[in-house]
């Protein structure tokens, strides 16, 4: 399975791509909306794990739920699972999220058992999902 990896802070970068390389899942990362769009257009992944807030950008726009919101806008990328993973957990940002078409929201610091249960589960609904749009004819 194919995970990208978005996040701003280079020590969450290095720790989830080791998590999931040695569970055997290839892993491209990212550090801004920007660059996350250009790797989702050409790796085509199947989970992407996304931070909501990113710092060192200069578009206050560009945040995870942005993110969502193109990549569900897009028909390479609609279909890819996405979980955001933030330490930011407030009813708000959890509607945010829901809202920006995120499959769900994981909160850091991550469980990592937990949290390749859940892209595993997200990896088999992105199956069905790419099943189901497959034209027949």
């Amino acid at each position: 399975m194919k995970i990208l990896i978005v996040d701003d802070h280079p020590a969450t970068i290095t720790f989830m791509r080791l998590a999931f390389t040695s569970h055997g899942y290839a892993v491209t990362t990212a550090a801004s909306v920007d660059e996350a769009i250009g790797c989702a257009l050409a790796e085509c992944p199947d989970v992407v794990l996304s931070d909501l807030t990113f710092g060192n950008h200069l578009d206050r726009g560009a945040d995870g739920c942005s993110l969502a919101r193109s990549l569900r806008s897009m028909p390479g990328t609609a279909d890819v699972g996405l979980l955001a993973v933030s330490g930011a957990d407030s009813p708000d940002v959890r509607r945010d999220v829901e809202n920006s078409g995120f499959d769900g929201f994981v909160s850091k610091p991550v469980d990592l058992p937990s949290l390749l249960a859940r892209v595993e589960q997200l990896g088999t609904l992105v199956a069905s999902r790419r099943v189901s749009t497959v034209d027949p004819g």
